[in-house]
């Protein structure tokens, strides 16, 4: 599974937006999440939302992102649909608001 990371803020507080491809089952995640929360559950899930479903388009999930007010940045879409056509299990990055990447 691939992991493709975005660090920014919602209301000044810091947010990791997680995505990635996951060869295995075949499908796209996402998860937001505040980095200063001890709250088990994070602010979005796929897994909690019966509108992505399992086989979850990143599409979809930008448009989602967007109704938390983070862009994803389209370098760190484009990954991630590399990610896809390639079919990569194990790979990862941040990315940084501008869309600027940092390999791990």
């Amino acid at each position: 599974m691939t992991q493709r990371s975005l660090k920014t803020t919602i209301a000044d507080r810091p947010v990791t937006v997680q995505m990635g491809w996951d060869a295995r089952l075949q499908y796209h995640f996402m998860v937001i999440d505040f980095d200063d929360s001890d709250d088990d559950e994070p602010l979005y899930s796929n897994l909690s939302d019966e509108s992505a479903g399992l086989a979850g388009q990143l599409k979809y999930f930008a448009k989602k992102a967007r109704s938390f007010g983070i862009e994803i940045p389209q370098a760190m879409l484009a990954k991630l649909q590399t990610d896809e056509a390639l079919n990569l299990g194990n790979a990862t990055s941040t990315f940084d608001a501008t869309g600027i990447e940092r390999q791990e």
